[in-house]
């Protein structure tokens, strides 16, 4: 069973290492991989949007780099919407 994103991603801002955003970000594209359908894949980008503000909530040590990852969730949902238009 994998971990939820939530713990990979809160493993990864804990290392620090250099290059850790871009490994979050392969994992979030991971996590949509699943999602097949244009609603399926906007309910993922919602749940994973709550997941990491409540991330942010257990973990505020690590705002600045959740935040990081979700300016990407949020380019990758404008994205979304705009090929949807």
């Amino acid at each position: 069973m994998q971990p939820a994103i939530q713990q990979v991603i809160r493993a990864l801002a804990e290392d620090g290492r250099a290059g850790a955003l871009g490994i979050a970000e392969h994992a979030v594209n991971a996590y949509l991989e699943g999602a097949t359908s244009a609603g399926d894949r906007a309910l993922s980008l919602d749940i994973l949007a709550r997941d990491l503000a409540s991330l942010r909530g257990i973990a505020p040590h690590l705002a600045g780099f959740i935040g990081r990852v979700e300016a990407y969730v949020a380019g990758l949902d404008r994205a979304d919407f705009a090929r949807a238009a």
